[in-house]
């Protein structure tokens, strides 16, 4: 299951779709059966709907909880509930000791329950199997979360070949962009600031420019400067147009929307494949994954030019 499906141009996140549909699905669902077993559908259908607002709310604390850095130079953005960061586990209970206590005090609890949990049940265990398999059973040729992350050489700035098997041994985080991009352009500071907290502890990050020249990317990190590599396709050859690499690689990812941004662990394995710009809750649960811990380097130095001889093959 692809992790972004594209709708006409539109693209809509997996496990958000497949909340939403979970949502409205449990909520019917839970009113139907009430309606069918002769209990109060209404009654019923509002504890659903207030169960998942709790569990809602529940998740997003619980991940507060364990990561107050992401939040503390902007503490509102705790507030921001379409933005990621959740944990389910935490969810899960807030929804359940809500729905415990909404029908503690009525009669027929028994039966209430009965039915909300078979109206909310099936659709929970279809939403979580949709999230735990996003990004899985894709085609041959697509990238894949547990495959080992393929070949790419391409050149830096100056021209010398560098390479992703010459990062193995390291957690990457690797940024397909464009400098016409406008979300590439947003995220582009919080990757720098990442990169200069965390390079220390053996992260590296490396912008891949999606089949652009040379000096444009300059014209372009001259006005945005970062503090990470560029990579950039090779030169044609004898003045005829090759096939660019960067374009080719950008397929196998998805080829759905920039940034796409695939995080790989020390071992060379794809650990997620993240599309759309990347915000600090999410850049805080890849890191996670990738096992980074935090570096005591200055986050909020001034970005610096990129270290060509640091990315070369």
């Amino acid at each position: 299951m692809p992790t972004v499906i594209d709708l006409g141009g539109l693209l809509i996140a997996t496990d958000k779709l497949a909340f939403v549909l979970f949502a409205l699905l449990s909520i019917w669902a839970v009113g139907r059966l009430g309606r069918s077993f002769g209990a109060s559908d209404a009654f019923l259908g509002r504890t659903a709907e207030r169960a998942i607002l709790a569990g809602i709310v529940g998740a997003r604390i619980a991940f507060v909880a364990e990561n107050p850095s992401v939040y503390r130079q902007a503490p509102f953005s705790a507030l921001y509930f379409w933005q990621p960061g959740y944990v389910v586990w935490a969810g899960l209970a807030a929804g359940a000791v809500y729905v415990g206590l909404a029908i503690a005090d009525r009669g027929a609890w028994r039966s209430n329950l009965a039915i909300l949990a078979s109206g909310i049940l099936l659709p929970l265990a279809l939403y979580l199997i949709a999230i735990a398999t996003s990004g899985q059973f894709l085609g041959p040729n697509r990238l894949r979360v547990g495959q080992p992350a393929p070949p790419l050489a391409l050149v830096d700035l100056n021209g010398d070949p560098v390479s992703l098997k010459a990062l193995r041994g390291h957690p990457v985080i690797l940024n397909i962009w464009a400098t016409w991009c406008y979300a590439c352009r947003e995220e582009m500071p919080l990757l720098s600031r990442t990169y200069q907290k965390y390079r220390g502890s053996g992260l590296e990050l490396v912008g891949v420019d999606l089949a652009e020249s040379e000096p444009r990317v300059r014209v372009f990190l001259d006005q945005i400067p970062v503090s990470y590599p560029i990579w950039l396709d090779p030169p044609s050859s004898a003045g005829q147009a090759a096939p660019s690499p960067t374009n080719a690689f950008f397929a196998k990812a998805g080829g759905v929307g920039l940034p796409t941004t695939i995080f790989i662990g020390k071992r060379g394995i794809i650990r997620s494949i993240a599309i759309g710009e990347l915000t600090r809750p999410a850049l805080a649960i890849e890191l996670r994954k990738l096992g980074v811990s935090r570096h005591p380097r200055n986050a909020d130095a001034p970005p610096q030019q990129p270290d060509p001889a640091a990315s070369r093959a």
